[in-house]
């Protein structure tokens, strides 16, 4: 499960990678720590790996404002761990900055839109942004907004798309 007691920890400037719930390959878990750790500075995002079923759960939590927060989950085939795991420390550090830059990303889709549509209701002067327009109730504010997260599942798609390990991942956003 997510742990999302992470909005109570002090700011965190550094993508940290909780693995205590690994069994196996401590020594080389502890070296991808901290490879990641370094690969990651300035880059707030809380990451755990789990292996249950021999496939690699990996989740991602951040906070993207005093009041909202991101979470995404990444869950690895049973082919794509067994690979993954035969890496090297750096390969599989360098994995996990590749998710954390694509999660990354969707997190800045998701504010980018989310400040827009905020400059758009301050300057709502006839309070139509949020009118239900369409036939299903939708409101101009809805037709922009509820798009975004199609655009961030696909630029997800295209960026795992040619990647032996995540292309087959499971995605929960």
């Amino acid at each position: 499960m997510i742990n999302t007691n992470f909005k109570n920890n002090p700011v965190n400037f550094t993508a940290k990678l909780d693995i205590s719930e690994m069994r196996n390959n401590k020594k080389l878990w502890t070296e991808v720590v901290d490879i990641f750790e370094n690969k990651t500075k300035k880059t707030p995002y809380d990451f755990i790996v789990t292996n249950s079923d021999n496939r690699l759960d990996i989740y991602a939590t951040t906070e993207l404002s005093a009041d909202d927060y991101s979470e995404h989950c990444c869950t690895l085939t049973k082919k794509a761990t067994k690979t993954l795991l035969s890496l090297d420390a750096d390969s599989i550090a360098q994995k996990f900055v590749k998710l954390l830059n694509i999660f990354k990303h969707q997190d800045k889709t998701k504010v980018d839109t989310l400040a827009f549509l905020a400059k758009l209701e301050k300057a709502d002067k006839y309070h139509t942004l949020n009118t239900p327009r369409y036939e299903n109730d939708d409101s101009i504010y809805d037709r922009i907004f509820y798009p975004i997260f199609d655009k961030m599942k696909d630029d997800r798609i295209v960026a795992v798309e040619d990647d032996f390990i995540l292309k087959d991942a499971d995605f929960i956003d």
